[in-house]
């Protein structure tokens, strides 16, 4: 009756929604619109990777259009409800025209065979995760066309004989479900090719029932393949990972599985599938089906994966060395040595030299700890060795208010004398800085009630020029009265300037480094990006252009693609290489005679290529600061080339709409003036210093927005400086940026006999 009242009121409550939503599905737009039809609710994990996988494969909004729906039927599956849905689901589409539907797990399928026709037509369906579509009789395999769900539980099995030669019993723990039974079936028939393998069935049917039977059964030499794992808690199953601490906590043997889901401090590994593949392979056969391709087979092959979890395998003792196959191997631990070598190497040393500091700082400490128990046998004696280790003395007496402060005390503090401080017991604090007394006072109270032995802190004291230095102070309580209250108490004070600025120093040095390693993993994570993304389309239509089905305008189109990204992956070389030069010292400047005006023809040209090819409303303009047709001067041809079209191709990217101008003008008879200005989105003048650092660029955003490796103005600027050349810019946010640099040649009237290539 409650089920009743609940699917009554979900039905209600859709029903409405869908009056008030339907009229924005009346009119069907020129796409394909699916239907996936999913057994289990949204959060199971299972399902989660098919969804993914299925919408994956129809990432297209202007080709597909994908309902995904959820049956639930892991916590509800009586008829009732079943009817219910199916009605709801009819209501829902009714104006819809369904152009296929794709069928997840076991029930999805029943209850499409039920009512599916009725609710969505005779539509083409495709279906992934039922591991018994092969006890289907009559199927119109025509239109049902699927991936099987087959786990390799044979497979499995030898590999785990493999893992454990010395196996004494396998524990097979399966539930009560309708897939654990299908499951548990399937390991009967298998097993049957094992002669040699003792196994046992444990059916978990509550939390209780199945510690007792693992704490009971489970030894030395023994594994648990794990088939199906869904207890029934107050009516409803919770995900097999949540089960895991009951079979962890009460037996510590390998644990072996088909599904990939159960990694992560679970599962030892085994020969698994995962619900992503499930799900592009079904939508690849939708795509198939509806669009009219080659027909596929009403029933293709699952992919399995060797896959094992490193950590796991080291916590059994497990060699799989021996295997056949190649295994993937989850949480195995990179060598951070070989991958950050150079870091390592470069945090050593920096770390060397701290602990050399510090090794030394403690034996300074140390060596003054000595002197002061030594200087406590008599106040003269002390006052005199204070004097000579430029160490002054102050003594407070604490039933008198007196305070005593010695020679060299006032002398460190720039005074002539004591008296000149005029310090007592009511103006003491005005001689520390504001920010440092709290931290003096709880070191003293820590010391007063006795949870440090001594007194000791760090504080910057007020000197007669009004300036702030930093000081060590040390002191002792030597007397108390008898509700342990402090009556004298003496200590020393010792300028630690130049230590806390040698440590700023040091603090300073250890942000550069740990900076310098964020920007470098930064680089390399961005370069992988950078990298592969020419090269995943260089591959990708290489397959294409392999299909004996595409047109030769299609294979144009597509060569064109090639050789773009081909060129976008040379110049990402291209600036390592430079980069690479250019650190080593190994990049060399070669002096030419050409005509500037033919190679600023040239760019020219290439920048309304960009533009062209970026669809942008830009215009070039060139400004020549000479009159003559040609103008021939002594530089290194290819390098100028280089920088400025780097300079051009920030602009061009950086550019949505306007113009940019590129020129030069002559300074004198032996320098030359170039600039590029750009009418584009400027730079702020925090980032004006840091976009001629190398891996760097304004932010992140622009490297997802622009991509680019950070190199380009980097190497722009170090070659620059190598030409003998200096560069700047002036730059307003939202307003373009100016680009200018000088470089130092020779000017010539006369053509050169060799032509300059660059």
């Amino acid at each position: 009756m409650a089920d009743k009242l609940y699917s009554n009121r979900i039905f209600s409550f859709l029903l409405l929604w869908l009056i008030v939503t339907n009229q924005s599905w009346a009119q069907k737009e020129e796409f394909k619109d699916i239907v996936l039809l999913n057994s289990y609710h949204p959060t199971f994990k299972w399902t989660v990777d098919i969804t993914r996988g299925v919408l994956n494969e129809f990432s297209n909004p202007s080709e597909y259009r994908v309902f995904v729906e959820y049956m639930d039927s892991k916590r509800f599956q009586n008829e009732a409800y079943l009817k219910q849905l199916s009605r709801i689901y009819l209501q829902k589409y009714s104006n819809t025209t369904i152009d296929g539907v794709i069928i997840s797990d076991n029930n999805a399928f029943d209850f499409f065979l039920n009512y599916g026709d009725k609710i969505w037509g005779d539509v083409p369906v495709a279906f992934c995760g039922n591991n018994s579509i092969l006890e289907y009789k009559n199927l119109d395999t025509t239109r049902f066309k699927g991936v099987k769900e087959q786990i390799n539980i044979d497979s499995t099995i030898n590999i785990i004989k493999s893992l454990q030669p010395e196996l004494e019993e396998l524990i097979v723990i399966s539930d009560s479900t309708n897939s654990g039974e299908i499951f548990s079936n399937q390991f009967k028939k298998a097993a049957s090719s094992h002669p040699d393998l003792n196994y046992s069935f444990l059916i978990a049917r509550t939390p209780d029932q199945l510690k007792t039977d693992l704490k009971r059964r489970c030894s030395k030499n023994k594994a648990i393949y794990l088939l199906s794992l869904y207890i029934d808690r107050e009516g409803f199953p919770r995900e097999m990972l949540q089960e895991a601490p009951l079979i962890l906590n009460n037996c510590y043997v390998p644990i072996y599985s088909n599904w990939d889901f159960l990694f992560g401090d679970f599962i030892t590994g085994g020969l698994v599938i995962r619900g992503k593949d499930q799900g592009e392979k079904a939508a690849k056969i939708m795509k198939d089906l509806i669009n009219g391709r080659q027909v596929p087979p009403w029933l293709s092959e699952n992919r399995e994966i060797l896959a094992f979890d490193y950590k796991q395998l080291n916590k059994a003792g497990l060699n799989y060395s021996g295997l056949k196959g190649e295994a993937v191997l989850l949480n195995k631990p990179e060598n951070p040595f070989e991958k950050y070598k150079q870091e390592l190497l470069g945090v050593a040393s920096v770390l060397s030299f701290m602990l050399i500091t510090i090794l030394a700082l403690l034996r300074v400490i140390n060596q003054k700890k000595i002197a002061e128990e030594q200087l406590k046998q008599s106040e003269s004696r002390l006052e005199m060795a204070l004097e000579g280790a430029n160490e002054g003395l102050w003594d407070l007496d604490f039933t008198n208010y007196d305070v005593f402060l010695s020679q060299r005390f006032a002398r460190l503090l720039k005074y002539s004398n004591p008296n000149e401080l005029n310090i007592g017991f009511t103006n003491y604090e005005n001689l520390f800085h504001p920010s440092d007394f709290p931290q003096m006072m709880e070191a003293y109270e820590m010391h007063k009630t006795g949870h440090s032995p001594l007194f000791h802190s760090e504080a910057r004291m007020l000197t007669k020029t009004g300036h702030y230095i930093w000081f060590s102070i040390h002191g002792k309580i030597i007397e108390t009265d008898e509700n342990h209250e402090p009556v004298r108490m003496v200590g020393t004070i010792t300028q630690i300037q130049s230590q806390k600025e040698f440590e700023n120093k040091l603090k300073e040095a250890k942000e550069r480094a740990e900076e310098s390693d964020r920007l470098k993993s930064a680089f390399l994570a961005n370069m992988s990006h950078e990298i592969r993304t020419p090269m995943n389309a260089i591959l990708g239509f290489t397959d294409l252009i392999m299909n004996d089905m595409i047109t030769p305008e299609e294979g144009k189109k597509y060569l064109e693609v090639i050789k773009s990204s081909g060129e976008n992956l040379l110049n990402i070389i291209n600036d390592i290489i430079d980069i690479s030069k250019i650190e080593s010292g190994q990049l060399k400047i070669k002096q030419e005679t050409f005509d500037l005006h033919s190679l600023l023809g040239e760019l020219q040209d290439i920048s309304e290529n960009l533009i062209f090819q970026g669809r942008k409303p830009i215009e070039i303009i060139v400004h020549k600061g000479s009159e003559n047709k040609n103008f021939f001067i002594k530089t290194d041809p290819f390098r100028l080339h280089q920088i400025l079209l780097n300079l051009l191709t920030n602009a061009i990217k950086f550019t949505k709409t306007g113009h940019i101008e590129l020129g030069y003008i002559i300074l004198d008879k032996g320098a030359l003036q170039f600039f590029v200005k750009d009418t584009g989105q400027g730079i702020a003048p925090k980032h004006r210093n840091i976009i001629f650092e190398r891996f760097r660029q304004v932010d992140e955003t622009s490297i997802r927005k622009f991509g680019g490796t950070g190199l380009g103005l980097a190497i722009t600027k170090s070659l620059i400086s190598m030409m003998k050349g200096n560069i700047w810019l002036d730059s307003e946010v939202n307003k373009g940026s100016k680009f200018y640099f000088s470089l130092p040649c020779e000017f010539k009237l006369k053509e050169p006999d060799i032509p300059a290539s660059y």
